[in-house]
């Protein structure tokens, strides 16, 4: 059997049946029938039209930072193929959203050697990085100057990693004040701790979280696992380049020392030409889990806790949250072409942690074709307004996105199980699409969650195509919620106006020119990095800048919102892994604080919830642990942002940071 992408290829036949077997499903249906928009009809025509807007202001936001992701064009390996993860970061505490981004790298700057096993005298090989670089490339951090544009200060914060990054993760890992960031990359990771006087100093070595320098770490999700009042870190891997890349040397007959870059990664077929080969068929690497001492250093838990599959995956995206609320944090990973895990939590009579992987029995391993898929990017929220948390993944072209949707058990407290209704949904719009980062945000402030995601595919061969309905670079996506109980979407942007139904009236789905922008998408991290009250977001494009859209819906609106962020007095200062719910007349939303979102990436790090035509709302907060401590929160004014104090029950107002143009 070949070496292929067996499941980024994905089985169209099979789909197609199963979008017109599944347009009745009573569970995916709303007002007006089936929320699969067909292109025969126009379920939303009687619809106003859109308030959602995005503006691209790429041009004047100065962000130069090129993505250097592998050779720019046609790739030789996987790795080369999947781009980094922005993270969005108040690194000098004046109010205003700042970005780190990390960059890439290119095999020119590699060796491959054989080295020693640390602990045993068996040898492996290793890409490691030349003592002379061809090329210099540096993650970067970019400070927003509070008038739409940002400032490179890479140097004077003294970042310097030119380490092949993927992900990055913010968040106060001593409990000081302060925003730091993990970064996870093809070798050793980094932690930065932010010094307060707008430097970063690396402690992942002193601290014991670089992690493997052979392993690829893709992303880091961060929570208090065992609930003693400090962040552990989930360090997400995927697969080994070296492994891949020694392979073809031998198999080309080439001896070591030859060049990396000479080495043809071609070795499979996809639509008949030749192409890199993987994920499956790679050899995957395992995840790590890094527990927080007293002391503040980490020490490595993963077998200690049980985190060990039988098999290495190929993990992207990963997630910490209480999927149960038992008040133990469990942790959830979307594998590349394998199934996915759901690391359970679970204590002993004595307090012992140990994790199980339940994905089978809550129906979150695999979709509904009932075999794994490219999970991609990831988000966890309350999507239809149920109080329980659900989970959305991207995938593949010509393969739909999976929307698990919580379910309860009848007759357990407690019990949940979740079933997949991404054909349902929305499945026919995003059959073509390439899918990575994503976001669950009301864009409109009316109440509910939309959706972005950003789009782009992995080879470029694809425009030697005709008729295959999708391209290497992609338009992005974004959907409406009509109705959050029913499922129910509609694609708005130029992408759903130029695939709108026939006699529909396209200027209701009219979403600025930032939905028209095209790239080679991976990653969309989110925030309202301008204080107007509107989610913002910046998307990574594969060898090209990144693309900064602002969201601009209709002044006057009467749509209002709320900003909500978490302090309490332990090591755990943000709260990470508590649960909200904001209550107003019209009704709840739920929602959870989490770090790691989307794909590889950060959002905002203060909660954004719509609240309609409300002006006053209630929150009440589920703090972590296994007491689930609650304290509500009455009489919150709309269109501010909150601190939520744990230990004196009070929310104080912070004022946004004035934004002018």
């Amino acid at each position: 059997m070949s070496r292929i992408h067996t499941h980024w290829l994905a089985a169209p036949l099979l789909v197609l049946i199963l979008l017109g077997a599944g347009c009745g499903d009573e569970e995916g249906s709303g007002r007006g029938g089936s929320s699969v928009n067909t292109p025969e009809t126009d379920r939303w025509k009687d619809a106003p039209a859109t308030r959602i807007r995005f503006r691209d202001v790429t041009a004047d936001g100065g962000l130069s930072a090129t993505n250097h992701s592998g050779r720019a064009g046609l790739k030789e390996f996987l790795i080369e193929a999947v781009g980094p993860g922005a993270a969005w970061i108040d690194y000098d505490g004046d109010g205003l959203l700042d970005l780190f981004i990390p960059d890439g790298d290119v095999f020119s700057n590699y060796e491959l050697r054989r080295v020693e096993v640390a602990g045993s005298k068996r040898q492996r090989p290793a890409l490691v990085e030349k003592d002379t670089r061809e090329e210099q490339f540096n993650d970067s951090l970019w400070r927003n100057n509070g008038d739409g544009s940002f400032t490179d200060v890479t140097q004077a914060a003294g970042i310097h990693d030119t380490r092949w990054s993927f992900g990055a993760t913010p968040f106060d890992y001593d409990a000081d004040g302060d925003q730091d960031i993990y970064v996870s990359n093809f070798g050793l990771n980094r932690l930065w701790r932010n010094n307060g006087d707008g430097t970063f100093t690396d402690v992942a070595e002193a601290l014991g979280v670089t992690g493997d320098p052979y392993t690829w770490s893709t992303c880091a999700a961060v929570a208090d696992v065992d609930g003693d009042g400090r962040l552990d870190i989930y360090v997400a891997a995927y697969a080994d380049p070296a492994a891949e890349v020694d392979r073809l040397r031998a198999k080309q007959g080439h001896k070591y020392g030859i060049p990396v870059e000479t080495i043809s990664g071609r070795d499979c077929s996809w639509r008949a030409i030749p192409a890199y080969c993987g994920p499956i068929g790679l050899k995957g690497q395992n995840d790590t889990m890094f527990r927080q001492s007293e002391d503040g250093t980490f020490e490595d838990v993963t077998s200690a806790w049980g985190l060990e599959p039988r098999v290495g995956k190929y993990a992207f995206t990963t997630l910490m949250f209480d999927f149960n609320d038992d008040g133990l944090m469990d942790i959830y990973v979307a594998n590349d072409s394998e199934e996915n895990f759901m690391w359970q939590q679970e204590r002993d009579a004595d307090g012992r942690i140990r994790f199980r992987d339940t994905s089978d029995v809550l129906g979150i391993k695999v979709g509904q074709q009932t075999s794994a898929q490219a999970s991609m990017g990831m988000s966890v929220t309350d999507i239809n307004q149920d109080g329980r948390l659900d989970i959305f993944i991207t995938n593949f072209s010509h393969d739909y996105n999976n929307v698990y949707v919580a379910k309860q058990v009848a007759g357990v407290d407690g019990a949940v199980y979740f079933k997949d209704r991404g054909l349902q949904t929305m499945g026919q719009q995003v059959y073509h699409d390439l899918s990575w980062g994503c976001g669950w945000y009301d864009f409109d402030n009316d109440g509910d969650l939309d959706l972005y995601v950003a789009n782009g595919h992995v080879y470029k061969e694809i425009d030697l195509f005709e008729r295959t309905g999708t391209a290497y670079v992609q338009q992005n996506a974004c959907f409406e919620n009509m109705d959050p109980a029913a499922l129910a979407f509609r694609e708005v942007g130029s992408k759903a106006q130029r695939n709108a139904p026939a006699g529909a009236d396209t200027t209701k789905l009219e979403a600025g020119d930032g939905m028209a922008v095209e790239g080679c998408s991976r990653q969309a991290a989110f925030a309202d990095w301008n204080n107007d009250g509107r989610i913002d977001l910046v998307v990574m494009n594969m060898n090209e800048r990144p693309t900064l859209l602002l969201g601009a819906g209709p002044a006057g609106d009467g749509a209002h919102w709320v900003k909500l962020s978490f302090r309490q007095d332990d090591g755990n200062r943000e709260a990470l892994g508590a649960s909200y719910v904001v209550t107003t007349e019209t009704g709840s939303q739920r929602g959870i604080v989490v770090r790691q979102k989307s794909f590889l990436g950060c959002d905002d790090p203060r909660e954004h919830v719509g609240l309609g035509a409300a002006t006053t709302c209630t929150v009440t907060v589920t703090w972590p642990g296994q007491d689930r401590a609650k304290t509500e929160y009455k009489g919150l004014a709309a269109d501010k942002h909150y601190v939520l104090d744990r230990q004196s029950g009070e929310a104080t107002a912070v004022p946004l940071q004035a934004f002018g143009r």
